[in-house]
């Protein structure tokens, strides 16, 4: 009987491989600089709770005009000008930044030293811009009216390290004071969601498991 059992017990670890550890829920506020209007179009700077470290936030601008006036012509005709929401009372322009809209994806790292590690992965922007007079048309205070950003990351265990090597999660941000200025002051707060990356388990059949314990 105790050979069966332990055999069974076996069978549901090889079944059911587990990640060990415990999940984390990283509630985090974000400081920095940056600009979309900027060669680079990065944003990086320090962590104002949650975590102590520095972040940066990479949009990938290798196709975008250099900085100047037409750099924001062209993202206004790329990204907002065919999205404009005329629901009543919610009229507004929205602008996504993802890998559907980019050469790559847009790219976030977290290099923390509480908890020590690196977390990297991927990450969407969406910018909306109120269209305050519901005319449909941009106008210069609601270009440069503080506009409302948000981000939803997706880690990448493939390069973490240190506490967060292995390590899956996502997460949103979100912030009500972006702006298209250069330099632009950023800040985010949001929550992070991260667990290790569930085990790969390896297909075995009855007889070799058998054959474990056959005497």
């Amino acid at each position: 009987m105790r050979r069966l059992i332990v055999v069974a017990a076996l069978l549901a670890l090889v079944a059911f491989a587990a990640p060990a550890g415990a999940d984390d829920s990283w509630f985090v506020g974000l400081n920095g600089t940056g600009s979309l209007l900027a060669s680079g179009a990065d944003y990086s700077g320090t962590f104002m709770f949650g975590m102590v470290g520095a972040w940066e936030i990479d949009v990938d601008d290798s196709l975008w005009p250099p900085p100047g006036p037409a750099r924001f012509d062209y993202m206004w005709a790329t990204f907002f000008a065919g999205h404009y929401d005329d629901s009543p009372g919610a009229e507004a322009w929205y602008g996504d930044f993802d890998g559907l809209t980019l050469p790559t994806t847009p790219r976030f790292e977290f290099n923390t030293s509480s908890p020590g590690g690196l977390l990297i992965g991927d990450v969407t922007l969406r910018v909306m811009v109120r269209d305050w007079n519901s005319n449909g048309v941009l106008d210069q205070n609601e270009k440069t009216d503080n506009l409302n950003l948000t981000a939803t990351v997706s880690v990448n265990p493939d390069f973490g390290t240190g506490y967060f090597m292995i390590t899956c999660g996502h997460g949103s941000l979100g912030s009500g004071n972006f702006n298209f200025a250069d330099p632009d002051v950023l800040q985010m707060t949001g929550q992070l969601q991260t667990y290790p990356c569930p085990s790969p388990t390896e297909d075995t059949s009855w007889g070799t498991i058998k054959a474990l314990y056959s005497e």
